[in-house]
């Protein structure tokens, strides 16, 4: 029997419902931890799927890309926790989530591991995201007072009514996002770039742990 070299390049997917970090079990699969729940948008709606859900999630900042579908469109981020597992943290652009995590991009520094975590403002009766690292939280570099750049609501009569248009800030934030996560790959960010040079960067790998007998 030859030899070879398997090697796992998946990574587990954790998406954001209810305000907590959540992991779909596999169909069948079971935990005790396991919380069910029904489906309520896409081709599977209506069906009942168990989840891991999460206050916290933790590790190294290894790549991202933006990725576009019939749903919407989400920031990826990649991240490696200390035992060498991978995960794929999804955040929508349309949600809160985004500009809590985006605004703080400038001052996160990738050379260290990072925590996502998840609170909820008694206040105003929602969850929201914040980042720490060496258990100092990180800071927002684009706020209302020092928006460094950061376009501020517009102002605009719709149908009689005066309300903010916020369209050139979150192009503002999606741009700083979209940049972001080019810079681990040199790619423009997008999806297809970012698997492209994922995938070269493990085809090297594999070759240079070829068995040389």
């Amino acid at each position: 029997m030859g030899l070879e070299i398997i090697s796992n390049t998946s990574s587990t997917f954790v998406t954001i419902v209810g305000g907590k970090f959540t992991i779909r079990l596999p169909d069948g699969a079971d935990d005790s931890k396991a919380v069910e729940r029904v489906l309520e948008k896409g081709p599977n709606a209506g069906s009942t799927i168990k989840e891991l859900q999460f206050n916290k999630l933790s590790g190294k900042i290894i790549g991202g890309y933006m990725d576009t579908s019939d749903y919407g469109t989400n920031l990826i981020i990649r991240l490696i926790d200390t035992s060498n597992d991978t995960f794929k943290l999804q955040i929508p652009v349309e949600s809160r989530y985004f500009g809590q995590v985006v605004k703080r991009i400038p001052n996160i520094n990738v050379k260290d591991d990072v925590e996502f975590i998840l609170g909820y403002d008694s206040e105003h009766e929602r969850p929201f995201m914040y980042i720490r690292q060496k258990n100092v939280t990180v800071t927002m570099a684009y706020t209302k007072d020092n928006p460094n750049g950061m376009p501020g609501a517009v102002e605009k009569t719709v149908k009689g009514q005066k309300k903010l248009d916020f369209t050139e800030q979150e192009n503002f934030l999606f741009d700083v996002a979209t940049e972001f996560v080019g810079k681990f790959d040199g790619s423009t960010g997008k999806k297809e770039d970012a698997v492209q040079m994922i995938t070269e960067a493990f085809n090297a790998k594999e070759s240079s742990e070829e068995i040389p007998f």
